[in-house]
């Protein structure tokens, strides 16, 4: 506290070496005043940067108002911050700054916020290698679902990636595309008649051909390769449209595969739940067809059950009463009684065990009649 007093009064009268000087030694400090640190940084802009990347004990309040800085240079140094925390790199993200998310991108100490990490998705969707910088520190996709159309193609197939490993064995329904319906989409793709395409599509998946249409101009694909899952277009079919499409896609090998890949990959479910999320509104696939009329009869097959099940126990329970009918009314028997007794034969004697004769059931009756009387 004296040293606070004593230094905040000094500082006014310092030279810019003597602040420098200062700012060096306060910076690697664990304790250092941080009231100082701010004076020092608010008095001189070398100092300013100097403490913005290297001050330990520098407040969360300097950090955001470095953040937030009109100079640009201030702010990259708080994007260096060795642990810079989520809610600064939140603030540094908003500024929407090539450099600024550079520099966030090569600091593998930083950590942020999930909404931070969706603006840096798509604010640099079409940097790649930015991109995938941020994707090889995350271990679940950068974006939710709902941003599935503004986000990367990197992310889209994280996103699709993580969707595939959340329903990993469960059961999926499988969809096969009509005959008819795969040729008219093969030939409206060949003769480029896209609207009538975007009709068809949207007569089965129950959406207005606009929004169709918007989907099918999606520079990457993926919405039109959903679409094709979901409707259970085969892989063929699905290439033949690839290759029909728009430039980006038609012309490149590896968007064309990587789009069969989500054809043939991805359950037509996933596909629903995809888009729905992208687009807000609900979708009505020929596989939730199948799923609700597969629900109704289970739910019918299960009643059935149940009553067989009913009906068997009711027959247990009458043939157990008639059981204990039959039992008590039936005379008490015996075991049968062996009359002889005979010795074991020795092996090698060739001598067959003799015959056990028993009693009838009259004789043994009899027999305890008379033992009963005492003869």
């Amino acid at each position: 506290m004296r040293y606070s007093e004593l230094a905040l009064r000094i500082l006014p009268q310092a030279d810019s070496s003597t602040k420098v000087y200062i700012a060096s030694k306060l910076a690697r400090h664990d304790h250092a005043p941080p009231a100082i640190l701010s004076t020092l940084a608010r008095a001189d802009r070398v100092c300013a940067l100097l403490i913005y990347e290297h001050a330990l004990n520098l407040s969360a309040a300097d950090q955001i108002g470095g953040a937030r800085s009109r100079d640009l240079q201030c702010a990259l140094a708080v994007a260096r911050r060795k642990g810079v925390s989520g809610d600064i790199t939140e603030a540094l993200i908003m500024r929407r700054e090539p450099d600024i998310i550079a520099a966030l991108a090569a600091n593998e100490s930083a950590t942020f916020s999930r909404s931070g990490v969706e603006r840096i998705a798509l604010f640099a969707r079409h940097d790649e290698e930015l991109v995938a910088k941020f994707s090889a520190r995350a271990e679940e996709p950068l974006v939710s679902a709902q941003q599935f159309l503004r986000c990367s193609t990197l992310e889209r197939a994280r996103l699709l990636a993580a969707a595939r490993r959340e329903r990993l064995g469960s059961p999926s329904e499988k969809i096969r595309a009509g005959s008819e319906m795969s040729l008219a989409l093969r030939e409206s793709a060949q003769t480029r008649n896209w609207e009538a395409f975007a009709k068809i599509l949207a007569d089965q998946v129950d959406l207005d051909p606009r929004n169709v249409t918007q989907l099918l101009a999606d520079d990457g694909g993926e919405p039109l390769a959903l679409m094709l899952c979901m409707l259970g277009v085969s892989i063929e079919d699905a290439v033949r449209i690839f290759l029909c499409c728009n430039v980006p896609i038609a012309h490149s090998y590896a968007r064309v595969r990587a789009l069969s890949d989500i054809v043939r990959d991805t359950p037509a479910i996933i596909a629903v739940e995809m888009l729905e999320a992208a687009t807000g509104r609900a979708i009505t696939a020929p596989v939730l067809r199948a799923a609700g009329d597969l629900q109704a009869s289970d739910l019918q097959t299960r009643g059935a059950q149940e009553d067989m099940l009913r009906d068997m126990q009711h027959v247990g329970q009458m043939t157990a009463q008639a059981s204990r009918y039959n039992h008590a009314a039936e005379p008490a028997t015996c075991e049968p009684v062996r009359s002889e007794r005979y010795e074991r034969a020795r092996p090698g004697d060739g001598v067959r065990p003799p015959r056990v004769k028993t009693k009838s059931p009259a004789a043994v009756k009899s027999t305890a009649v008379l033992l009963r009387r005492g003869a």
